[in-house]
Formats: C-alpha cells, sequence, structure tokens
C-alpha cells in the first residue's frame, strides 16, 4: 500500500476563519503548515506567536514552499489570489462564497483543470452532522415543503458582501443537496437595514413538481439561529443546524422526537477531506462547479431584489 505523503500546506487570510484552519491544521497528522500570510500587520504578530508559526504579508512568498493552499481572505480578494495560485499549480480550498460572480467562479474552474490541481470550496455546512443525518432520514420521501432560515445579530466583523453571499450562500448549496427539483421560478425581495447592502433577504422558490423553498437570511435579528424544515409524506423533519439537534413531528403529538445526531468537528472533517484528495483519494468536499451552481443562483434572487 502507498503510503500517503505529508502536506505542505500555506493559509491565506488571517481573519476569524482563517485562524480557525491553522487551529484545525496545526493538529492534523500528515500537515505541515509552512506558513500563513495576511496584509495585517498586528494580526500576523499575534498568530506567529500565539502558533509558532512563520507570517508573511506577502502570500506569494508561500507559492515556491507549499503543496496546496488554503484561502480565507476576503471575497473580493479570492478570485486574484486564487489565479495566482492555479497558475502555481497549488491545490486550493477556498473560503465560500468562492468568488464574486458565477463568471469569474467558471474561469477558475477552467485554470484548475488546465493546470491539473484540485479546486475546492469550503460550504462548511455540508459537513454539519445534523444536516448529514437530515439528509439520511429524507432519502427516498417525497418532500412536500421545504424551509431554510439563517439568522444572526449584526456581527462586528468586516463585511464586503450583502447577506445573501455572506450567509444565504450557504442555503443555497445545502437546497442543491436535498433536492436536484428543477427551478422554475425565483420571488425574492430584501432590505438594507445597517449597511449599504442587503442585509435581510427572504426568497421562494417554486420548482418544477411544484414543491415551494422558502428561504430567509437575516443579519439584523436579535438571535442567532440556523434551521431547515422539511415536511415529507410521513413527518415533518426540522433540523437546528446550530446547536446540532434534529427532530421529528409525525401530528401524533404535541412534542417532536429528537433523533440522535452524531457528533463531529465539521471543520476537521474538511481538512480531512481535502487532505484525501490532495492524496488522489475520493473526497466529498464541494468542488467549484458547485459553488458557480449557488453563485448564479444568488445573481438570480439578487437581481429579484434591487
Amino acid at each position: 500500500m502507498t503510503r500517503s505523503k505529508r502536506i505542505k500546506l500555506g493559509i491565506i487570510g488571517l481573519g476569524v476563519m482563517g485562524e480557525n484552519h491553522v487551529r484545525i491544521a496545526s493538529t492534523l497528522p500528515g500537515v505541515q503548515i509552512i506558513g500563513a500570510a495576511d496584509t495585517n500587520h498586528s494580526r500576523l504578530e499575534e498568530v506567529s506567536k500565539k502558533y509558532g508559526l512563520t507570517c508573511v504579508s506577502n502570500y506569494q512568498e508561500l507559492l515556491p514552499r507549499v503543496d496546496a493552499l488554503i484561502i480565507a481572505s476576503p471575497t473580493s480578494t479570492h478570485f486574484e489570489i486564487a489565479t495566482n495560485c492555479l497558475q502555481a499549480k497549488k491545490h486550493l480550498l477556498v473560503e465560500k462564497p468562492f468568488t464574486a460572480s458565477s463568471k469569474l467562479a467558471e474561469e477558475l474552474i477552467n485554470l484548475a483543470k488546465e493546470n491539473q490541481v484540485k479546486l475546492f470550496v469550503n460550504f462548511i455546512e455540508r459537513f454539519n452532522p445534523s444536516f448529514h443525518k437530515l439528509l439520511q432520514v429524507i432519502k427516498g420521501e417525497r418532500i412536500h415543503g421545504l424551509t431554510l432560515s439563517r439568522l444572526s445579530p449584526y456581527p462586528e466583523r468586516i463585511i464586503d458582501t450583502n447577506v445573501i453571499f455572506d450567509m444565504m450562500i450557504h442555503d443555497l448549496d445545502l437546497l442543491s443537496q436535498i433536492t436536484g427539483d428543477k427551478i422554475i421560478t425565483i420571488k425574492a425581495k430584501g432590505k438594507k437595514v445597517k449597511s449599504s447592502q442587503l442585509d435581510q433577504v427572504e426568497v421562494v422558490i417554486t420548482h418544477e413538481s411544484g414543491l415551494i423553498t422558502k428561504i430567509e437570511a437575516s443579519r439584523i435579528f436579535g438571535v442567532k439561529s440556523r434551521k431547515i424544515s422539511i415536511l415529507t409524506e410521513r413527518c415533518l423533519w426540522e433540523a437546528d443546524l446550530l446547536h446540532k439537534r434534529l427532530y421529528r413531528r409525525d401530528f401524533t403529538s404535541v412534542h417532536p422526537s429528537t433523533i440522535p445526531v452524531q457528533p463531529k468537528d465539521q471543520l476537521t472533517e474538511v481538512h480531512a477531506q481535502f487532505i484525501k484528495a490532495i492524496n488522489g483519494k475520493p473526497c466529498n468536499l464541494p468542488e467549484g462547479q458547485d459553488a458557480a451552481w449557488a453563485l448564479n443562483l444568488a445573481e438570480r434572487i439578487m437581481s429579484q431584489c434591487t
């Protein structure tokens, strides 16, 4: 049996998510973090000291030394950075929403093919254990109704995009995993409240089968909530993605029954899948084409809100 090689990894962007990547990668066997990059010098010093990591202000210094990179910088920088990394023939894991548009996403997909490297996107909610269990229990059942909601208070972190690309994009990706039912019509409305971009959006999607999907995203809500409700022929399933719980309502009791969910760390699973892919093994990470689909749907929704 051929042994998997040790992956030399670089991380670009040291915000909250970037540091999470550093934290997880530093604990995994089969991975050596060569360094991390950020333009914020105070963050470089902080992360370098905390993890004993080589940190640089120019990510291109990492390219000759690594096999793969994780891009966790602001969305507006993803396309340029990813282009340079792919041209250097480096495998990539890019934070959602991947790029600023589906057109740019397609360009990166083609570039990855040309350079024969792996290109994945971190839609981390696919690895939420309650969502994974939800897909298992609804398998083979006809879906009669579907609702996805993602609500949060206004964030302190820097926002460089609207709530569709910042938050709802997760649920658009999850929608693709729940049903492949063709989308016929989209109706959406949104509003700007605390920023110059859309902070709250509601969407109603009609599918070819007659299924109606409702999606809501808000970053001006009082409390954080991440939920999916699916009405099937047998019952109503409710997945609480935030607390990683799954409930079943069969209409015989006012109280839902709780379905056991196996706990796991989602980001650790993402990294494990990325390592498998680099070593030439099958993995179930979202690929660039998956992100392009979600981005195209996000653009269609945004066009309804303007």
